[in-house]
């Protein structure tokens, strides 16, 4: 039977139905309500249309995989990937490598190790397991790459392995207390050097992951890669080293985060900027399929309460990396925010990418995305916006110049505050954490102890929300019972409901014992909370009741050593220097500074050496 042609219908029967067709019956559909309601705009400036038409497919489509400029990936038979485990190694090596030898036995395909400190690893151990062989094996190194580079392949030569059957990347992470790092450039030309005979090993891992991993858009990080990648470029060659051998052996480490279809059209984007640079130094397209992509979920949307949470952000962020063509995957354990994994949390999390393939055979088809009204008018967009970023950082000298000028930082920094301003208004959701809290968790975690480890990240969306939460939970063990906030509602009217009705799931996301009383006028609220011992107490109401309330109630405790902490259920403006002369501590508003208050509420309550009662 011939194969029909793409251009005829599937459907004779029904006419072709164009995008303003489509906009008019969603307009006549609405009826009052506005199209443009329909319209979302994420952090990336990128606006989203409830529908996508043929007419939103970009120019010069990609139609087979393994195509210049390599959008649906350079495979050509399936979309295999490694399923990488991560091991951190702290002190002695063998014991990891035993956890290694494990993991490859139990469905891992390659092994990550990140030394987080100069440890002598043993490689002579490593090779003399053997399911080592043939496995994908990659290293952070913390100090002196291209040593520890050397004394790995002169053990797999001591070791009779063959150097070509080698597979993993170097990836530098010194240690340090800078935020972000530069790549380590004086060590990557002898480390290219060692390599010459191990094809398959990639010594030049392009790091974008410290930059998603504290709340950069993923506009951001594609143009951080690219712009790392071009410093080291440039840097090998006023060392004489030619831009085909050093792209030849670059691989980028990114993360998937939640954002299910941006992440899957970000590597897309990624593949189709880094032709696009390869193309500028003169150099064959195929040359820019040497890339491997590595992805690690992201840490920045890990949460420590509710943490079996994580196990279903993790697979969504695996799905969305496997289907955009990821080369290789680690998905992170959802407990080691607040301990080290054990064996059933490291086996879900390796079991995660095996599902994919073995049961949704997630590596039979390659770029699924491809053809997509949506998908691929979003890869164009990510593009466009990622390539924007890229040029911003060139003209301010490139990443480096850009890095030690501490512009990168600001700009993060920047982004990181509209996000956690965002998920104090609840316009961004952390499932179990800013919503839906879990109040019947039990954490089996020392929260004091976990507050103080040096390992605790505090570089995540859900750390405000959760240094609340646990020091809550310090309460509760000390105490046996939960800490507690009254939230007073005096009136009726709508704006006083929502102030208060922010502040109860507020302070019950973070575990407080709280309660709502309403009160018809100022004079019933100040009579009943003279008596009352909360430590917390926020105060919804009008501006003329917030001027009483202070007179019969605020007043008369300012002197006061148990005074407890007063927040004001209401936006500062023009009052917020005379209310805090008046006696409140602290605002509470969609919108507010979530960082001043949890300070404010540590501070002077949860820290305290007298416990809440």
């Amino acid at each position: 039977m011939n194969e029909a042609k793409s251009e005829t219908p599937l459907f004779n029967d029904f006419t072709p139905v164009n995008a303003q067709t489509w906009e008019e019956r969603i307009r006549k559909d609405l009826r009052e309500a506005s199209y443009h309601s329909l319209l979302w705009q994420t952090d990336e400036g990128i606006t989203v249309k409830p529908f996508y038409t043929r007419q939103d497919l970009p120019e010069n489509l990609v139609s087979r995989p393994d195509d210049f400029p390599f959008v649906r990936t350079t495979k050509a038979r399936d979309n295999q990937w490694d399923n990488v485990q991560t091991i951190y190694v702290r002190r002695e090596s063998q014991p990891s490598i035993d956890k290694a030898a494990t993991a490859l036995e139990r469905g891992a395909t390659g092994i990550h190790f990140i030394l987080k400190e100069p440890v002598d690893f043993d490689f002579g151990y490593l090779f003399s397991k053997p399911f080592m062989r043939g496995a994908s094996i990659s290293f952070t190194f913390p100090v002196s790459p291209e040593t520890y580079l050397e004394q790995y392949l002169k053990s797999a030569k001591e070791n009779n392995y063959d150097l070509t059957l080698l597979r993993g990347f170097i990836q530098f992470e010194p240690i340090d207390d800078e935020p972000f790092h530069l790549p380590a450039y004086a060590c990557i030309p002898p480390m290219l050097d060692l390599v010459k005979d191990a094809p398959n090993l990639y010594p030049i891992a392009i790091s974008g992951q410290q930059f998603s991993n504290r709340g950069s858009l993923l506009t951001q990080e594609i143009a951080l890669v690219l712009s790392a990648a071009v410093s080291v470029i440039e840097n090998c060659e006023k060392h004489n080293i030619a831009p085909e051998k050093v792209i030849s052996r670059m691989q980028f480490h990114v993360t998937a985060g939640t954002n299910y279809f941006f992440e899957i059209a970000k590597l897309r984007a990624l593949r189709l900027l880094w032709s696009a640079i390869v193309s500028s130094y003169g150099l064959h397209g195929e040359i820019a399929g040497r890339l491997r992509i590595h992805v690690s979920t992201s840490r920045w949307f890990q949460t420590v309460f509710d943490p079996h949470v994580n196990l279903l952000r993790g697979t969504t962020q695996a799905m969305s990396a496997v289907l955009g063509g990821c080369d290789s995957l680690s998905i992170a354990p959802f407990d080691q925010l607040y301990k080290t994994p054990d064996d059933f949390s490291e086996r879900i999390s390796r079991n995660i990418s095996v599902i994919l393939k073995e049961e949704a055979y997630l590596d039979k088809a390659i770029d699924p995305a491809a053809g997509s009204y949506y998908l691929e008018s979003l890869t164009k967009e990510i593009a466009e916006k990622a390539w924007e970023c890229f040029q911003l950082l060139e003209s301010k000298g490139g990443f480096k110049k850009s890095l030690e000028s501490e512009f990168i930082a600001a700009e993060i920094k920047k982004i990181t505050e509209q996000k956690f301003k965002a998920l104090t208004n609840r316009e961004h959701i952390l499932v179990g954490t800013n919503k839906y809290p879990n109040a019947n968790e039990k954490v089996d975690f020392d929260p004091e102890r976990l507050m103080q480890s040096k390992y605790y990240d505090t570089n995540r969306a859900a750390y405000p929300f959760e240094i609340m939460r646990l020091a809550s939970e310090m309460h509760f063990q000390k105490r046996k019972k939960k800490a507690r906030a009254l939230i007073a509602v005096i009136g009726t009217k709508l704006n006083e409901h929502l102030h208060a009705s922010f502040a109860k799931e507020f302070f019950e996301c973070a575990n407080f014992d709280t309660h709502v009383y309403h009160f018809e006028n100022v004079e019933d609220a100040a009579a009943t909370l003279q008596n009352n011992d909360s430590k917390i107490i926020v105060l919804s109401g009008s501006e003329e009741q917030y001027q009483h309330f202070t007179a019969e109630f605020t007043g008369n405790l300012k002197g006061k050593p148990q005074k407890p902490v007063l927040i004001l259920a209401a936006t500062p403006q023009h009052m917020e220097t005379e209310m805090t002369a008046k006696g409140f501590d602290q605002y509470i508003f969609q919108g507010c500074d979530i960082g001043t208050l949890v300070d404010c509420v540590q501070k002077k309550v949860l820290l305290e050496d007298e416990p809440l009662d």
